[in-house]
């Protein structure tokens, strides 16, 4: 499967659909949550290693969740560093 994104796509993103944290502040905890990601949404988060990654969400698990790549054979994801935290999202793709 081909990548949905490209280098060079400007995404918009939603900071503000899974909950409310203090802006400026690198992984600051939400100070009011009030949804989770889906299965099925793309979104930008930190992965475990602190890197900033743009994933597609499959599998939710309370407060942590699993996420993979469109392009699975290339793609850097929860099958190599396993299950990622809900405080690392910083938000829901909306469009590119």
């Amino acid at each position: 499967m081909e990548p949905a994104f490209t280098d060079g796509n400007i995404l918009l993103i939603s900071r503000i659909r899974y909950g409310l944290r203090l802006p400026f502040f690198f992984n600051a905890q939400y100070l009011v949550k009030w949804a989770r990601p889906r299965t099925g949404d793309v979104i930008v988060f930190y992965t475990p290693d602190g890197e900033l990654a743009v994933k597609r969400c499959v599998r939710v698990e309370n407060s942590f969740f699993y996420a993979e790549g469109d392009n699975s054979l290339a793609s850097y994801d929860s099958r190599a560093y396993g299950r990622v935290p809900a405080e690392n999202i910083i938000g829901k793709v909306l469009g590119h």
